[in-house]
């Protein structure tokens, strides 16, 4: 019998053609799907850092292959909601979840999934830095100076809107200067020279809550009680002393950077939101 030579077999003819029609349809639907992704992985990978209480401070490698990003994406989408349940524990729990489905992924959708969290991250931290500067008052000093002493920008910033509400004149009965309210001795070993000029203010209490955390292994409401009471007080009582105005300062503290994180958060997820003024 004669064998009946073709120039392909017609499954692979077969598939080239499904090929084609399935590349074409990627196109159409591929930039809505990477639009609403790239939302949704900002505003968990922010809402993961502020759960951290410190910035996100992954790596950008670089972006996905253009060829490998509409199957990354499907196969990320896949994920979603193990990494969502994940948000309160970090940006980490964030990361080992998308790695994890890397690792099960094909060679080529793999390596563009672990691009992901990185790329997403600095996109957050953006996110974070531009309401800091648009919605915060004195947010660029407030960001920097916290950046700069490893502190949650929300954290310097409620300290602040506690001390003074904003306000750079403020003065106390007991001479605290500032918006950070400081008294001159202080602001002098933290190497501020005029406490009512607001960089100077802002940059010398970032350095004392860091100083504060340092001491007190990390423990925010510990630093922050510090910061009222004094350091002394803190350790006296090993946690927030029993005294009503410095409980009540914790918790005022507290709330002001829940509101604040929160605000953030809803900024990120609705951008043509507007928030009210602070």
């Amino acid at each position: 019998m004669n064998e009946v030579k073709t120039s392909r077999p017609f499954q692979e003819r077969f598939l080239d053609g499904f090929d084609r029609q399935l590349g074409r349809e990627v196109q159409k639907v591929k930039p809505k799907r990477s639009h609403s992704l790239r939302k949704k992985y900002t505003t968990w990978a922010l809402g993961a850092g502020l759960a951290l209480g410190g910035g996100l401070s992954i790596p950008v490698t670089g972006h996905m292959h253009q060829y490998s990003k509409a199957a990354t994406l499907a196969a990320a989408e896949a994920t979603a909601q193990r990494i969502a349940s994940q948000v309160a524990g970090g940006v980490q729990g964030v990361v080992n979840t998308v790695a994890e489905s890397a690792a099960q992924a094909p060679a080529h959708i793999g390596t563009a999934m672990a691009e992901v969290p990185q790329e997403v991250a600095q996109i957050a931290e953006k996110a974070r830095e531009s309401f800091f500067n648009r919605e915060v008052p004195f947010g660029s000093i407030i960001y920097n100076e916290a950046k700069k002493n490893s502190l949650p920008p929300e954290l310097v910033a409620a300290v602040a809107h506690t001390e003074s509400r904003f306000i750079p004149t403020a003065r106390s009965q007991s001479g605290a200067v500032g918006l950070m309210q400081l008294v001159p001795r202080t602001g002098r070993w933290l190497g501020a020279r005029d406490l009512k000029n607001p960089a100077e203010n802002i940059m010398a209490g970032a350095k004392y809550l860091k100083y504060l955390s340092n001491r007190f292994g990390g423990n925010q409401e510990k630093a922050i009680a510090a910061y009222n009471a004094g350091e002394g007080n803190v350790r006296r009582f090993n946690g927030i002393p029993p005294f009503r105005e410095t409980r009540d300062y914790v918790q005022r503290v507290r709330n002001f950077q829940r509101d604040l994180e929160q605000r953030l958060v809803g900024q990120v997820a609705d951008p043509q939101g507007t928030a009210p003024a602070l």
